[in-house]
């Protein structure tokens, strides 16, 4: 849920000799930021309305012929000279911005967009274009498919890749969602959103209205949807001459590969669907996994985690219960100076930046350090009411070097905005959550000459869900939602709370996803994932058993496997699917390897095993050498929440 662009995280292989781990550092460096594969599927967007009239297709424009015709000005990418650095018989990527209408069921009506394109020619025998996506909605892709190929060659000599950031988002046309100081300056606080109180009620309410009103300021806020993408996309494999597209997408990916198979099933071609949303129901379903997905990685994988190594940590406990304690006792300090209006550090915000960091077994270790840093926050108040460097180093203190090697202090520095900070030469990102990012603006419309300045909150990812499927119309439902979900899942069933989609004024653009016509897609899902839940990735397969393969990790809780899963038995069927077609023949279940600092996989007793929570019903040792493009989304996601 980020005010700027969600961004994605890209999985290398791991490479275990110490040449390989320098090429890991320096693409780290190269991609940075912006180019991150943001796993998030998740967004503040509100818990599922009330059943509406059911999806049917929109119709599938044809390209008009202007647009096949265009002349596109490739040029090398600003990364390509760093690529062939790391990996020398790396082919050219070039990249270029090509013209696709703003509406495409009325490509005159408006002004035309412009869309991101990233290029490269196998350097072997094609098996023909793959194209990928991030996630989000609103994960830039540019660089995707060539990180992921940095990690597993064959990719560069099996496939033509293609990267492109969807419209809206990244070096494509962006969405402005623009409001005014004076709006700004009116918005009320609250000093927790856990907290289920008429102030927090107003100030979820008033929140929701401004960015809907942001989002829609613009003609270009009614088209930034997936059914709008699926048809750049393909544009992009018309204008690339590709007979078929192959492709690989990640969370919110799941849901626009989805949604083009079902669009384009003749032009599918291997399709590999890893964190799956719940792609055949609505985007407000989807989001009511959240809260409970959430819960069950923290309460089940990283708190008893935190306690099976608290030989490693200081004053954290060593049992799970002592744990979440500890948590709970943290927490409550941090509103505590919230409310009395001496901090800006809060409790919500730890929430979040857990939450994110949980997408990732390696950034268990960034939980914890968060966890740790808020604690000596709480514990030992700055007086510019922020997170400064004591707390920092004094939480890095308090992990055990064998802890400390999946992570460094400078990046954490980086992370919390420290200004002292050294320039590690890495992508770790100042955090970044709502409740900052609207600080923020507030303190910019303060500084404002006039009272009507406009101020832009950036491409805001959820204006794609509002776009997608119907939402109830107006905030009490989704207060008595959240206000239910919070008593039921303490540590974030909040999550849901009023959603700008409920002030959207445009209908939706959506579909009824059944696959008809389309060749096996091949789903990979973890077992404990906080994002998308095994349930809804479950009942999008059974829906879809035709037309889907799913292969589920027991035992994990990883958001996002393919590449790089921590999973081998995974990594190999993905592998074998992607470069020679075969599927499995039937759904098969891989086991995973340990988390951090650990030599043993610790069960859990989950869906897999057939402990599902019931969904709503309604249709329409020494460590492994750090993984940089999994941390870089880990630490995207956590600096940049929405």
């Amino acid at each position: 849920m980020t005010i700027d662009d969600v961004q994605v995280s890209v999985l290398m292989a791991r490479m275990s000799d110490a040449a390989a781990v320098c090429r890991q550092r320096s693409l780290r460096a190269l991609l940075g930021a912006g180019i991150a594969l943001g796993l998030l599927a998740s967004t503040l967007v509100g818990p599922p309305a009330a059943a509406g009239p059911a999806a049917s297709d929109p119709p599938t424009p044809r390209i008009p012929a202007r647009y096949l015709n265009q002349q596109i000005a490739w040029t090398p990418c600003p990364f390509d000279a760093q690529v062939k650095q790391i990996y020398p018989q790396a082919p050219t990527t070039n990249c270029a911005t090509i013209a696709a209408p703003m509406d495409w069921n009325h490509p005159d009506a408006h002004p035309d967009i412009r869309v991101a394109v990233a290029h490269s020619r196998a350097t072997g025998v094609s098996s023909g274009l793959m194209m990928t996506n991030p996630g989000g909605p609103g994960g830039v892709g540019l660089t995707l498919s060539v990180a992921l190929a940095l990690g597993k060659q064959q990719l560069f000599s099996d496939f033509d890749l293609v990267g492109f950031d969807p419209r809206g988002f990244g070096v494509s046309t962006r969405l402005q969602c623009l409001t005014t100081s004076e709006k700004l300056r009116a918005l009320p606080t609250t000093p927790d959103y856990r907290e289920r109180t008429a102030q927090t009620h107003r100030t979820e309410r008033a929140e929701a209205r401004l960015m809907a009103d942001a989002c829609t300021a613009t003609e270009f806020g009614k088209f930034v949807s997936s059914q709008q993408t699926v048809f750049d996309m393909e544009l992009i494999r018309a204008l690339l001459g590709s007979e078929r597209l192959h492709f690989i997408g990640y969370s919110y990916g799941t849901w626009l590969g989805g949604w083009y198979a079902d669009t384009y099933p003749r032009r599918v071609g291997r399709f590999v669907l890893d964190s799956n949303m719940d792609f055949t129901r609505t985007q407000w379903q989807n989001v009511d996994f959240d809260p409970f997905s959430a819960q069950r990685r923290r309460d089940t994988q990283l708190f008893p985690w935190i306690a099976r190594n608290a030989d490693l940590i200081t004053g954290m406990g060593d049992r799970p219960s002592r744990v979440l304690a500890r948590y709970e006792s943290i927490r409550a300090g941090l509103v505590s100076l919230v409310r009395s209006g001496d901090s800006t550090v809060r409790g919500d915000s730890l929430d979040g930046l857990v939450y994110s960091s949980m997408y990732g077994n390696t950034r268990f270790v960034r939980a914890l350090l968060d966890i740790l840093v808020h604690d000596e926050y709480q514990l030992d108040p700055s007086d510019d009411g922020d997170v400064d460097a004591r707390h920092v180093d004094r939480a890095w203190a308090r992990i055990a070097p064998a802890l400390q090697a999946y992570d460094s202090l400078p990046g954490l520095r980086t992370r919390y905005g420290i200004p002292e900070a050294p320039a590690t030469g890495t992508a770790d990102l100042p955090v970044r959550s709502v409740s900052t990012i609207l600080a923020d603006a507030r303190a910019e419309a303060k500084g404002a000459s006039r009272s009507d300045e406009t101020v832009d909150l950036g491409s805001i990812g959820t204006a794609v869900r509002c776009n997608d499927t119907t939402w109830r119309k107006g905030a009490a439902y989704y207060l008595d939602e959240a206000d239910r979900m919070a008593a039921k899942y303490p540590y974030f069933g909040y999550l849901n709370g009023v959603p700008m989609c409920a002030f959207w004024p445009y209908a939706p653009q959506d579909r009824d996803v059944d696959l008809t016509g389309s060749p096996r897609l091949l789903m990979v899902q973890a077992e404990i994932d906080p994002a998308t839940a095994w349930e809804g990735a479950d009942r999008t397969h059974r829906t879809l058993r035709r037309t889907t393969r799913m292969v589920s990790i027991d035992d994990e809780g990883q958001h996002g496997h393919y590449v790089g899963s921590p999973s081998a038995c995974a990594e190999a069927i993905g592998d074998r699917f992607v470069f020679t077609g075969r599927l499995p023949s039937s759904d098969d279940i891989c086991q995973t390897s340990p988390l951090p600092a650990e030599t043993q996989v610790f069960g859990v007793d989950g869906p897999v095993d057939g402990n599902t929570v019931p969904l709503p019903n309604r249709r329409a040792a020494r460590p492994d050498p750090p993984n940089p493009m999994l941390q870089e989304v880990l630490d995207t996601v956590a600096a940049h929440r929405q």
